[in-house]
């Protein structure tokens, strides 16, 4: 057990020594900076991954006082996640759904010449793009396979429109009940679906190899 244990202690140096190498000859060649931020599962995760996400808004917008910490802690999920998906293989996309992640990233660009400016500082090209396109589809795929909620019953509604009042206040007055219902239900569903998934996904960290190297004064 003690040698496996150094085993990967190895392998894992091995890998973020590589990686290192890697990018001081990026420095070199291109004078571009990248660097190591985490491992996950034996995936690298590099700066350029958590530039990219963030210039090319592939991840949800980031929360709190370190932008650069709460995206890498996304991608560090979404490896462990694509590592149950490999595992459980659900349906390819097909490539119009492909094409229609990669148009809504364009759109979120001015012009051509920006969004390809993005993929530059992010050192990929759209065939990487919509590779990782791709597995975004492929995680929702399996996400919509395996959390599949079943309707709220009318105390759960109730309750929610009780603790939620927020959401079904349109111009300062809370929409009664019975008109609001659909909207109670959808986002009753929602919630539970994704306090599902986040559990899920919390017990993946826990029985997962993961190194964060990232320091926030680096």
């Amino acid at each position: 057990m003690q040698s496996h244990g150094r085993l990967r202690i190895l392998h894992l140096a091995f890998c973020i020594g590589v990686a290192i190498a890697i990018a001081s000859a990026s420095v070199c060649a291109a004078e571009i900076i990248d660097r190591v931020l985490a491992v996950a599962s034996g995936e690298l995760i590099m700066l350029s991954d958590v530039t990219a996400a963030r210039d090319l808004g592939l991840v949800p917008a980031p929360t709190g006082g370190d932008p650069i910490a709460s995206i890498l802690s996304a991608l560090v999920d979404r490896e462990l996640i694509l590592v149950e998906v490999d595992r459980y293989a659900p349906p390819e996309p097909g490539a119009d759904a492909v094409d229609r992640e990669v148009q809504a990233v364009r759109a979120r660009f001015a012009t051509p010449e920006a969004l390809a400016a993005a993929l530059s500082r992010s050192g990929i090209d759209e065939n990487h793009l919509r590779g990782r396109l791709r597995e975004d589809l492929r995680i929702r795929a399996y996400e919509d396979q395996r959390f599949i909620v079943s309707a709220p019953t009318d105390d759960e509604l109730g309750r929610y429109y009780r603790d939620h009042p927020q959401a079904f206040t349109r111009q300062g007055a809370l929409v009664p009940f019975d008109a609001a219902r659909a909207d109670i239900a959808r986002l009753a569903s929602e919630d539970r679906r994704k306090t599902l998934i986040a559990d899920w996904v919390a017990g993946l960290r826990r029985r997962a190899d993961v190194t964060v190297l990232y320091l926030p004064s680096r």
